[in-house]
C-alpha cells in the first residue's frame, strides 16, 4: 500500500500487488494525478523509491524529486569515500568520454547496451574498460577480475542521482526530507 500526504492529510493511497516500492511509485503518482487531477509539485521519498525510472518520471512531470536512491547515506562515510572501486570517486572526462581510476588508469569506452525492466522502461549503459590493469598496485582494492578492469555506467541515473544528491544535500530538500519523516509517522 502506497500513502500520499501533505501535512499530515492523505491525498490519495494505491494498493499493489508489488514486492518493492521502487515499482510502486509510478503507478501511484500516476493514480493520485487522476484522482487530484494534477500531478505533485514536488515528490518526497526513501531510497526505496530512488531508481533511473522514477527520477525519470518526476523530470519528465516536472515534479522537484526530493528522493533518496540506495546508497545516499552509505556514500557520506569515510568508508565509502576513501573506497577506490567505487566510480563515485573517480574523475569522468566528458570531452574525452573517459572515466580515470585511483591508479591515475583511463577507462575507455567500448559499447553500449540496452536493458528492459519489468514495466518495459529502457536503461541505457555505457561500458567502458581500463587498457591494462596489470601490475597496477591498487587492482586488489578496485576488482575481483582477472583481466582488466570493466565498468557499465548509466549516464542518465548518474545524471539524475546527482540531482537528487544536490536537492537532499540543499537547505530546502533536508527540511522536507525531515518533514516527511514526521508524517510517515
Amino acid at each position: 500500500m502506497q500513502i500520499g500526504t501533505e501535512n499530515q492529510f492523505i491525498l490519495g493511497y494505491s494498493v499493489h500487488q508489488r514486492p518493492t516500492d521502487t515499482r510502486c511509485l509510478i503507478p501511484h503518482l500516476e493514480k493520485v494525478k487522476s484522482q487530484l487531477g494534477k500531478m505533485p509539485g514536488t515528490v518526497i521519498a526513501d531510497a526505496g523509491y530512488g531508481g533511473e525510472e522514477n527520477y525519470d518520471f518526476l523530470e519528465q512531470n516536472e515534479a522537484i524529486a526530493i528522493v533518496k536512491y540506495s546508497t545516499y547515506h552509505r556514500e557520506k562515510s569515510k568508508v565509502w569515500q576513501t573506497d577506490i572501486s567505487k566510480i563515485d570517486n573517480w574523475t569522468y572526462n566528458e570531452e574525452q568520454d573517459t572515466w580515470t581510476c585511483a591508479a591515475g588508469q583511463n577507462l575507455v569506452f567500448r559499447r553500449e547496451s540496452k536493458e528492459k525492466t519489468e514495466s518495459g522502461y529502457e536503461i541505457q549503459h555505457r561500458h567502458y574498460r581500463s587498457t591494462s590493469c596489470e601490475g597496477c598496485p591498487l587492482k586488489a582494492k578496485c576488482t575481483k577480475a582477472e583481466g582488466n578492469r570493466e565498468i557499465k555506467v548509466s549516464m542518465k541515473y548518474l545524471r539524475l542521482k546527482n540531482q537528487a544528491r544536490e536537492k537532499l544535500r540543499s537547505e530546502e530538500g533536508y527540511a522536507l526530507a525531515v518533514r516527511r519523516m514526521i508524517e510517515q509517522i
